[in-house]
């Protein structure tokens, strides 16, 4: 009787123990939130692999969280034509790009013209702005041996821009669309 006791008693208290490790590590209903919170952003500002990141771990916790299965199978999607489009334009070393005050229309018009100097002609980067509000945005840059990718990078912040890559373009969009 005694051992069966015991035996018991350790049963419960590996059950109680096992079970507050697993609300210990398990995340809470607001920590998920933050990270969905946090990747939709990333998601938002071009960041693909940090937003892929933090939702992975949503799904994770929450694998029925339906707006984080549509921004990743969204990434996915973007994905293909960001990362070959993301690659040819990162080989492309601008050896120096500077503007002062200039729009951001006019700063992807002169960024277009080095990459192509840049690449003797065999890189011609393709830049759509959907919100055309964006390309009156004022910019002052100067950058030198920097990668094509750096410099989209810094317009889309100064312009505070949202970049997606297509497969054939880089879309410069309102953060709200």
């Amino acid at each position: 009787m005694k051992t069966i006791l015991s035996h018991l008693g350790w049963r419960a208290f590996l059950i109680a123990l096992a079970g507050a490790l697993m609300s210990a590590t398990a995340p809470a209903a607001d920590d998920i939130n933050t990270l969905f919170q946090q990747g939709r952003t990333a998601y938002y500002n071009g960041n693909f692999e940090l937003a892929s990141q933090l939702l992975t771990q949503v799904l994770a916790a929450n694998p029925g969280h339906f707006e984080t299965k549509a921004i990743l199978a969204q990434i996915k999607v973007q994905s293909k034509g960001h990362s070959s489009l993301q690659k040819q334009y990162s080989a492309v070393i601008i050896p120096k790009f500077q503007v002062t005050d200039a729009t951001l229309a006019e700063s992807l018009e002169a960024l277009g013209i080095f990459a192509k100097n840049a690449s003797n002609g065999k890189v011609q980067p393709n830049f759509v702005v959907r919100t055309p509000e964006l390309n009156s945005a004022r910019i002052t840059l100067s950058l030198t041996d920097v990668p094509l990718t750096e410099v989209i990078r810094y317009l889309s912040e100064m312009s505070k821009a949202r970049t997606t890559w297509d497969q054939h373009a880089v879309m410069f969009s309102g953060v709200a669309d």
